[in-house]
C-alpha cells in the first residue's frame, strides 16, 4: 500500500507540473522560442505553429490530471479494501480471543460489553483510527511531494506558506486534543450503557412489561445515546474547523503572491504560470492536509477504544488449547473421580465453595447430587464439565488426570442438560444438533434423541413443519418444559457415554418429569449419569444420592 501511495503521489506531482507549460505558452506564446525545454519539445513534436502547440499542451495536461485522478480512485479502493479487511480480521480475532478464555472470564464480564467491543468498538477503531491513519500516511506522501515541487520552484514562498498553514493546524490541534481524548473515554462508557440498556430491555421484555419498567429502560438508553450523539457531532466539527480557516488563508495568500510577483516583475504574463502552479498545488494539497489533520484529531478520540481492544486482544488466553470439534470422546471403563477439589470464585477468592471435596462415580451408574442453593452443586457440575478449573485437586478418569490438553476429548464424551437452556432462532433439528452445520445433521440421530427426551410425538403431531419448525428467539414459541426436553435431546444427539443433568427437570410438569425419569432409568446402566436436583422425585432412579453443603 505504501508503494502504491508513493506512485500515486508521483502521478499527482506530474499532474500539478503539467499546468505550468500550458499557462506559460497560453499567456506568452513567444516563450516557446525563449525557453530551451519548451523549444525542444515544440521542435520534437513538429507542430506547424505555436497556436496548435498550446492546444496540445492543454490536452496533455487534461490527460495527466485525469489519469492522476483515475489512479487515485484505484488507490483509494485498494486502501478501503485493505482497511475493511483489517476490520474483519480484528473483530474475528477479538471474538476468537473471547471464546478461548476460560469459563471464569465470562462470570465477570457482561455479554453486552463483549458484543459492544466486537461490533461497535472495532467499527469505531476503524473509522477513528485505522482509516484516518492510513489516509494520514497516503495524504502525507502527497503533501510532501507537492511541497518538494513548490520548494524547488520558489523556496522562500513555499517556506512561508508551510509555516503559516502548519502553525494554524498545529495550534488548533494542540487546543482540542485533550477534549477529544476526554470525549473518546466518555464515549466508551456511554456505549457500554447503550448496549446494556438495549440488551437487558429486549431480553427481559416479559418482566419489563409486567412491572411497567419501560420508561426506566428508555430513559437509560436515551441519556447514553444522546451523549454519544453529542460527542460524535463535536468530534466531526472539531476535525473540520481548520478547513474553513485554511481556505480563507489560501485565497488571501494567492492574492498576496500575485501582488508580490506583479510588484517584482511588472509583467502579468510572467506571473500567470507561477500563480497557476500555486493555485493548482493548493487545490491538490489542502484536501490532503485536511485529511491529515482529521486523522490526528480522530487518533486522540479513538485512544480509549484502541486501549480497550488492545487489552482484550492481548488477554493471556488461559486456555492452552482450542476446542476441537472433531476430537474423539474418552472411553470411560472404570470410574470418574474428583480428588481433593478446592475451588473459590475469582470474585471472592478467600471463600472456598468446595474444600477438599472428593467424589467417585463408577461407570454406568447414576449419581444424584442434592443440596441447598449455594452449597456448590453447580460448581461440582462445572468442574466435571471442564468449565472451571479448581485451585487444587484433580478430575481423574480411569486413573488418568484430565489436563488442559484433554478438555476437548473429555467434553466430547459428555452430554449436558443445563437448567436454563440456550436455544437459537432456528429449527428444532438444528437446536437438537446444536453446532452441526445444517447440511451435516443426522436426522436419524435427531429423532432417536427426541424419542429418548419424550418430545418426538409433540414435534410430529403439534408443530406445522415438524423438525423444520423454527423455535423463535431463545425458544419463545415453546413452553418451558418443551425447551427443557429439547435440551435433553441435544445432550443425547451424539449418544455420549456420560450424561450430566443440572436441574434438568425443574421446568417440567409432573407427567413430563415422570417420563424423563423413565428415560433416565432406561439409560441407567448404559450410561454414566450425574443428576443435580432439588426435588427428591428427580433423583429417585439414581443408584446413589449424595448431599453437599452439610
Amino acid at each position: 500500500m505504501l508503494f502504491i501511495a508513493l506512485l500515486m503521489a508521483m502521478a499527482e506531482m506530474v499532474s500539478v507540473i503539467s499546468i505550468m507549460p500550458f499557462l506559460s505558452v497560453l499567456t506568452r506564446p513567444g516563450i516557446v522560442e525563449q525557453n530551451p525545454w519548451l523549444h525542444r519539445l515544440y521542435s520534437y513534436t513538429g507542430f506547424p505553429e505555436p497556436h496548435t502547440f498550446i492546444f496540445a499542451l492543454g490536452a496533455a495536461s487534461i490527460v495527466l490530471v485525469a489519469g492522476s485522478s483515475l489512479f487515485k480512485t484505484v488507490t483509494q479502493h485498494l486502501l478501503n479494501r485493505f482497511v475493511q479487511l483489517l476490520r474483519h480480521s480484528i473483530s474475528h480475532r477479538l471474538l476468537a480471543t473471547y471464546l478461548r478464555q476460560p469459563y471464569e472470564f465470562f462470570l465477570d464480564r457482561h455479554s453486552a460489553d463483549l458484543s459492544k467491543a466486537i461490533l461497535t468498538d472495532v467499527d469505531l477503531l476503524l473509522g477513528s483510527l485505522i482509516q484516518p491513519l492510513s489516509q494520514l500516511i497516503v495524504q502525507g506522501i502527497i503533501v510532501i511531494t507537492i511541497l518538494i515541487l513548490i520548494f524547488s520552484y520558489d523556496a522562500p514562498t513555499a517556506l512561508i506558506t508551510t509555516l503559516v498553514v502548519g502553525s494554524l493546524y498545529g495550534s488548533l490541534y494542540a487546543l482540542i486534543r485533550r477534549r477529544l481524548r476526554r470525549m473518546g473515554e466518555e464515549l466508551q462508557d456511554v456505549n457500554e450503557q447503550r448496549y446494556r440498556a438495549c440488551s437487558e430491555s429486549l431480553h427481559g421484555v416479559r418482566d419489563i412489561k409486567i412491572n411497567h419498567a419501560e420508561s426506566a429502560y428508555l430513559d437509560r438508553y436515551y441519556q447514553a445515546s444522546r451523549t454519544q450523539a453529542r460527542h460524535l457531532a463535536a468530534t466531526d466539527t472539531l476535525s473540520q474547523v481548520p478547513l474553513y480557516f485554511v481556505e480563507s488563508i489560501a485565497y488571501s495568500g494567492l492574492i498576496l503572491i500575485a501582488l508580490m510577483l506583479l510588484n517584482k516583475t511588472g509583467d502579468v504574463a510572467h506571473i500567470m504560470p507561477a500563480l497557476g502552479l500555486y493555485a493548482f498545488a493548493a487545490y491538490r494539497m489542502l484536501p490532503a492536509a485536511q485529511l491529515m489533520y482529521r486523522g490526528f484529531a480522530r487518533l486522540e478520540f479513538s485512544l480509549a477504544s484502541l486501549n480497550a481492544i488492545y487489552d482484550d486482544l492481548t488477554l493471556s488466553g488461559s486456555m492452552t488449547t482450542q476446542t476441537d470439534a472433531t476430537a474423539m470422546p474418552v472411553s470411560v471403563k472404570s470410574e470418574i473421580r474428583l480428588r481433593g477439589i478446592k475451588y473459590s470464585y475469582p470474585s471472592n477468592p478467600d471463600k472456598f465453595v468446595l474444600d477438599e471435596f472428593n467424589l467417585v462415580i463408577p461407570v454406568n451408574t447414576s449419581i444424584g447430587i442434592a443440596g441447598a442453593s449455594g452449597s456448590g452443586k453447580s460448581t461440582i457440575m462445572d468442574i466435571l464439565l471442564g468449565l472451571l478449573r479448581p485451585q487444587a485437586g484433580s478430575v481423574i478418569v480411569d486413573g488418568a488426570v484430565i489436563t488442559d490438553d484433554d478438555i476437548s476429548t473429555w467434553q466430547r464424551s459428555i452430554g449436558y442438560v443445563p437448567q436454563h437452556i440456550y436455544l437459537v432462532d432456528a429449527s428444532i433439528a438444528e437446536n437438537i444438533a446444536f453446532g452441526v452445520p445444517r447440511c451435516d445433521i443426522d436426522m436419524a440421530s435427531v429423532k432417536r434423541a427426541a424419542c429418548a427426551a419424550q418430545i418426538h410425538d409433540f414435534v410430529i403431531a403439534e408443530l406445522p413443519n415438524g423438525y423444520a419448525t423454527t423455535v423463535g428467539d431463545r425458544g419463545i414459541r415453546l413452553s418451558g418444559g418443551q425447551r427443557q426436553r429439547i435440551a435433553i435431546a441435544r445432550a443425547l444427539y451424539r449418544d455420549p457415554p456420560i450424561l450430566f443433568m443440572d436441574e434438568a427437570t425443574s421446568a417440567l410438569d409432573h407427567q413430563t418429569e415422570t417420563a424423563v425419569n423413565e428415560a433416565i432409568r432406561f439409560l441407567s446402566g448404559r450410561k454414566t449419569i450425574v443428576v443435580i436436583a432439588h426435588r427428591e422425585s428427580s433423583l429417585k432412579y439414581c443408584n446413589h444420592i449424595i448431599s453437599v453443603g452439610k
